[in-house]
């Protein structure tokens, strides 16, 4: 057995082995000081007519960003940041390099997983493997856990949804929402989502704070929105870091970021309308089935649904509305602001991780079109986030699998500080 576990992981990394798209690409650390570096930042694209991924996008000064920069544009990118006095540094030397090695560690993780025979939170996993893990639960606690399928997507796969809670006898809970990978490459997020689920349902009954949410709150939680794109990202190494749906938009392009095409702000500053852009807001407000579908949902449970939370990654912040201004929402924002501390304080205190509490523009970029200003705006729903996991950037989406659980492990307890204070206000 051990010979043959072995000769696995050779095979492994020979095929990891191979050459990779990102090989000898680059992610830059640009530290704008100014107004003007901002905005020499986030006229590059145009400017050296070059394709760029930022992975974190421009905001304001002293804020930094990160950009993923393909090896033939790496050159003139440097140099047109020097010409213009802007800093910076080298973050990642070589993304095929980065990637492969996230991905022979991924998989030499899989195979070790798999000599188990209980579900291994501690590894990445496939849509399919999430979503048997899902019936699995909802068949070992049939009392509190529901599987649902709440929208579609463009290539016909279900995206599921399971609701925890204790049925009420008066029918309808207050409840919260939580979705995560709108963005594909995101992993970390649904990898963080089902450890959650799992401690909810095995704590119900033993663990006082557990119980009592279940017992007065329903919860939905969608671990990975963006099917199609999450299935894709697994189909390759290549395809890593896709980020959009795969719905085709015009000519060559294919795909639209979901989270740019809420009807909230669209098509504003901080998305693009350039549908090859992995910023693209899309035809139109919820042109996307997966964006349409799901908000239908939330908008007919607006009633109900007292909290709204979607889950990204990377860079460790907790974010209150709004995200496409400077401006905070008036009447609601100590009350949003107070709870976005206290769930950040909880996550600190597991492993001293170190997250921020904020509003979108303070703390990270301008976003337009997005499910948080949505949920806040248009459904009503007070206390609406968007929450960026691990890391700060040094591995960016890119987080070896040995960080899964210390990332789990950490923002558990924020899913329960939201529910505490959601009975409680």
């Amino acid at each position: 057995m051990a010979v043959k576990w072995r000769f696995i992981v050779f095979s492994i990394v020979l095929v990891i082995a191979e050459a990779s798209l990102y090989d000898r690409d680059e992610v830059l650390r640009i530290h704008p000081r100014t107004a003007e570096d901002v905005r020499v930042v986030m006229r590059l694209e145009k400017r050296l007519n070059i394709s760029l991924d930022f992975w974190k996008l421009p905001s304001v000064a002293d804020n930094t960003t990160d950009v993923h920069i393909r090896k033939g544009s790496i050159s003139d990118m440097k140099d047109e940041l020097r010409r213009q006095g802007v800093p910076f540094d080298v973050l990642v030397d070589d993304v095929g390099q980065a990637l492969g090695q996230h991905m022979r560690t991924n998989l030499v993780s899989r195979a070790r997983a798999r000599r188990n025979t209980d579900f291994d939170f501690s590894v990445y996993h496939t849509y399919d493997e999430i979503t048997a893990l899902m019936q699995d639960l909802v068949s070992s606690y049939p009392e509190i856990a529901s599987l649902m399928s709440v929208a579609g997507s463009y290539e016909g796969r279900s995206i599921l949804t399971i609701k925890l809670g204790k049925p009420s006898p008066g029918g309808t809970k207050p409840a919260i929402w939580m979705d995560g990978a709108i963005h594909s490459r995101e992993w970390i997020v649904p990898a963080t989502l089902i450890y959650a689920v799992n401690q909810l349902l095995r704590q119900y009954g033993s663990d006082p704070a557990v119980t009592r949410i279940l017992d007065n709150l329903d919860l939905y939680v969608t671990p990975v929105f963006n099917v199609d794109g999450y299935v894709y990202t697994w189909l390759s190494d290549d395809n890593r870091l896709w980020r959009k749906n795969r719905a085709p938009q015009a000519g060559p392009c294919v795909g639209v970021d979901m989270n740019r095409n809420w009807d909230s702000h669209w098509s504003d500053p901080g998305s693009s309308h350039d549908p090859c852009s992995l910023l693209y807001h899309g035809t139109a407000p919820f042109s996307e089935q997966e964006t349409q579908e799901i908000s239908t949902f939330i908008w007919n449970n607006r009633a109900d649904i007292k909290a709204y939370i979607a889950f990204h990654s990377y860079s460790q912040v907790w974010m209150a509305p709004w995200g496409h201004s400077f401006n905070r929402p008036p009447g609601d924002s100590n009350a949003q602001d107070a709870l976005g501390r206290a769930a950040v304080k909880s996550i600190n205190s597991v492993h001293g991780s170190r997250y921020v509490a904020g509003r979108a523009m303070e703390t990270l970029y301008r976003v337009a079109g997005d499910s948080q200003d949505w949920a806040y705006d248009k459904a009503g729903i007070k206390y609406s986030y968007i929450v960026e996991l691990r890391d700060l950037g040094r591995f960016g989406f890119l987080l070896p699998p040995d960080q899964i659980l210390p990332t789990a492990e950490e923002t558990y307890p924020s899913i329960l500080t939201v529910g505490e204070w959601i009975l409680e206000h």
